[in-house]
Parts: C-alpha cells; sequence; structure tokens
C-alpha cells in the first residue's frame, strides 16, 4: 500500500493513522471521518464514524504532526461547525479507489 508523508488537497482517499484513531479523509467527496481506537486517549466522540462534509482545513495531516479539521454539524449543518484535532500522526495511506472505505478498526 502506497505510504505517504504529508497529505495535500488535491489528493483522493487517504487513511490516516494517529496515536490512538484511524482517520478516513475522502477528497473526492471532500468528507472526514474519525474512528477512535480502543486505547484513544481523548476517548469517543459524538458522530465517530460517521462521515463530515470538510468546511476547511488549518492544518493537514502530516507524520510527526497532527491534523486540524473543521467540518458541518450534522444536525445543524448551517448553523454549527464541529472540528476534530488529532493526536500525533504516525502514518498516511492510500486507499484504492475502487475498494470500499476500511471496516471501523482496520489499520490499527
Amino acid at each position: 500500500m502506497e505510504t505517504i508523508d504529508e497529505l495535500t488537497p488535491d489528493m483522493r482517499r487517504w487513511l490516516v493513522t494517529s496515536q490512538g484513531s484511524t482517520h478516513l479523509w475522502d477528497l473526492d467527496a471532500f468528507t472526514y471521518e474519525r474512528r477512535p481506537g480502543p486505547h484513544s486517549p481523548s476517548g469517543s466522540f459524538d458522530h465517530d464514524e460517521q462521515p463530515h462534509r470538510i468546511t476547511r482545513v488549518h492544518s493537514w495531516p502530516k507524520v510527526g504532526g497532527q491534523s486540524f479539521v473543521f467540518y458541518d454539524d450534522l444536525h445543524n449543518p448551517w448553523e454549527v461547525e464541529q472540528f476534530r484535532h488529532s493526536s500525533v500522526i504516525t502514518r498516511i495511506e492510500r486507499l484504492d479507489d475502487s475498494s470500499p472505505s476500511p471496516a471501523p478498526g482496520a489499520g490499527r
């Protein structure tokens, strides 16, 4: 599987692994999804494992760094914006465009 050190906006579908979670960045659909692992330091959040429409990215994922993404709230997308700040990123791997999204827990 292809791995990279940094994600940029012109890329496609990527699985980003941080210290305790995985994050699916689908830049074709411009969505973000957090999947907490069993040992995630921050635990679970509302609406984990659901794709969210990205509204802006403050920090793109980079191995050894952190990501900071803003997205629409599922219940009130016109008035509320949510965000996620990842823990330190350890791996970024390309997802095959023809394959389905990995199941929650995959890649950890």
